[in-house]
């Protein structure tokens, strides 16, 4: 005798457990999959091919241990946190979540580059993500955040970057040139201190005896 096979085509309920590879009487044994691999479960039920993977950037700091949280905001927006020690940095639609974008009109080929941005409003300490330029410099400052070393002026900076040994700067794409200094968003306002409430005051019973008798 032999068997036969009925097509699924509803995959909404995803991948079993193990404990319902034989519940065929349970309504979600119908909808869903044994094993499902490198797929995604479509919310009509149907499936689609798990899209491929890209560098999108280097960790802010490799020295310390850093763990990447998937984070889902609504059916359309979906973030990577990336959690390193002291900041989270999330990611999104192929890139970094960046302040402003800001325009590169030349870096240097010096131990420490110096990198030209009119009215940058970055300081010491501060990270510079570095995206869109081309050339030898491009593959070594693209996609990744370079600690501030020293602000030279409002204009020019400089970062741990070593170009020295790189043919010179061409071009960088992207970004907007600002014509006055960032205004600086106030500090968040922080509620004063409250006093402590005043404890309630619990009265106890107390340890007289009834004798026999009823009360009305």
């Amino acid at each position: 005798m032999s068997g036969f096979r009925t097509a699924q085509a509803n995959f909404c309920r995803g991948e079993l457990g193990p404990q319902l590879y034989g519940r065929f009487d349970v309504d979600a044994w119908g909808t869903a999959l044994r094993r499902a691999r490198n797929v995604i479960v479509l919310k009509y039920g149907g499936l689609s091919k798990r899209p491929g993977t890209q560098l999108v950037a280097e960790v802010l700091d490799a020295s310390q241990p850093v763990r990447l949280v998937p984070f889902q905001f609504s059916l359309d927006q979906t973030y990577a946190l990336e959690m390193g020690q002291g900041y989270l940095s999330p990611c999104a639609m192929g890139g970094r979540l960046l302040e402003e974008e800001l325009a590169i009109t030349a870096i240097s080929n010096e131990e420490q580059a110096l990198v030209a941005m009119d009215w940058h409003g970055l300081a010491v300490g501060d990270l510079l993500y570095v995206t869109g330029c081309e050339g030898e410099i491009g593959a070594l400052l693209n996609g990744r955040a370079w600690p501030v070393r020293a602000v030279v002026d409002a204009n020019h900076l400089r970062i741990a970057a070593d170009t020295r040994d790189l043919a010179p700067f061409t071009a960088c794409a992207g970004g907007s040139t600002r014509t006055a200094p960032p205004v600086a968003a106030p500090p968040p306002s922080v509620p004063p201190v409250t006093a402590a409430p005043t404890p309630p005051v619990i009265y106890y019973g107390g340890s007289g005896r009834f004798g026999r008798g009823e009360l009305n």
